[in-house]
């Protein structure tokens, strides 16, 4: 007869069901997240950007908090805490990247229309073009 490994785990049960209790908590924080949230949403801080950044501020409070407990980073190794901390971490770089991106002016080209506003505006002066480019214009490239 073949025999069964067991596992035994020194320290009792380790099966990692949260409780009725944890779990009706767990949804109290987040309706109560929730309500911030939309508080939060009400109100205007003088800039729209210092509104997003708040909305981001609770939203990744809010995802945490998830992945956190429903996820079951709580009873995980250390390695896995350092891969969810360097996911969050690359998150925050990727959204700080964007946003710089995002802030800048673009350069005016020459063949680019100015916008309404006077600022440099991605539209062509004209679109479909007319004619086909010729090449003494500065906009033709020939490809090659």
């Amino acid at each position: 007869m073949a025999e069964h490994a067991t596992h035994s785990h020194a320290g009792g049960d380790h099966s990692h069901i949260p409780s009725g209790i944890k779990l009706f908590r767990n949804m109290i924080i987040l309706m109560v997240l929730l309500v911030v949230t939309w508080w939060a949403s009400t109100i205007d801080f003088g800039n729209v950007t210092i509104n997003n950044i708040i909305a981001l501020i609770i939203a990744t409070i809010k995802a945490g908090f998830v992945i956190w407990t429903f996820m079951g980073v709580v009873h995980a190794t250390k390695l896995t805490r350092v891969w969810v901390a360097t996911g969050f971490i690359g998150m925050v770089l990727i959204f700080g990247i964007l946003g710089d991106y995002f802030t800048r002016q673009y350069e005016p080209v020459a063949g680019w229309e100015k916008g309404p506003n006077g600022g440099a505006s991605a539209l062509q002066r004209e679109w479909p073009p007319s004619k086909p480019p010729q090449p003494g214009n500065n906009n033709f490239r020939p490809r090659g």
